[in-house]
């Protein structure tokens, strides 16, 4: 009984513990988000971070890499918890948009930004088989020429200026499985009005939901977010997200970027 009196309160403090750490780890994993979007005139970026637990397996990026191109993404590491917040920081170091040519440089495609990152984490080989799905996007800020990329990640989403979607649709496996494996880069272009929307999958129980043949229906929550702008679209599916968290307690992050041509 003396044992048991004096192990509880070990045991406590040992949770206590724990949980700091985890909230620490989940407050340094935020200092590898953007600390602010993209101020462009014409374009409104907007975002959509939810963590499951206090860390996530979800991260994404927004970089202008020159006067004329903006490279963005999310990845999402599969699994919960510590292991799956450790392969994000890895992705967010690993991930390369643009390389340098002595006094000159080259944009990767989005193609070649998936490509380069499967192999390092193939390379890596990592512990516990572990490995992540992401889309990538290059737009061309003067054409508005939107270029994409996908790992085993949801569709990104068009909604055109006349309500009509679009699912953004191109090939490609896994990342951190095969050496080889091959993605592929496919452009459309974006028009005044036009909203882009990319989601984790965590994100797809508010975005969708699939019949019994297995197609994709998008909810009504999600089309009555695309009669907003991108910054409102955003924080209502965010406001709506936050109350089915607590109805379906969530086991997988949300994370969502949206961005709108306005001019």
């Amino acid at each position: 009984m003396v044992v048991d009196n004096i192990s509880k309160p070990s045991s406590i403090k040992q949770n206590q513990k724990d949980e700091h750490q985890l909230k620490m780890a989940g407050m340094l994993q935020r200092d590898f988000l953007p600390k602010k979007l993209p101020q462009l005139e014409g374009i409104d970026f907007a975002t959509v971070y939810i963590p499951a637990d206090c860390v996530s397996g979800d991260i994404y990026d927004i970089s202008r890499l020159d006067e004329e191109h903006i490279g963005f993404y999310i990845a999402d590491a599969v699994g919960h918890s510590m292991p799956a917040a450790l392969m994000t920081i890895f992705i967010k170091q690993a991930i390369e948009m643009r390389e340098t040519l002595g006094n000159s440089y080259r944009i990767f495609k989005p193609d070649e930004v998936l490509n380069i990152l499967n192999k390092k984490m193939v390379a890596q080989g990592f512990t516990g088989c572990l490995f992540a799905t992401a889309v990538y996007c290059l737009l061309n800020i003067k054409t508005m020429q939107l270029s994409y990329a996908r790992a085993g990640h949801p569709y990104p989403l068009v909604i055109r200026s006349n309500n009509e979607i679009v699912s953004c649709e191109s090939r490609g496996s896994l990342l951190g499985v095969f050496e080889n494996s091959h993605f592929t880069t496919q452009t459309i272009n974006l028009n005044k009005g036009d909203k882009l929307f990319l989601y984790s999958d965590g994100a797809e129980e508010i975005i969708a939901h699939f019949d019994d043949g297995e197609e994709m229906e998008l909810s009504e929550e999600f089309l009555s977010s695309c009669t907003y702008n991108a910054p409102q679209m955003c924080e209502y599916l965010e406001n709506v997200a936050n109350e089915k968290v607590e109805d379906l307690q969530q086991i997988d992050d949300i994370t969502a970027i949206s961005l709108e041509i306005t001019k």
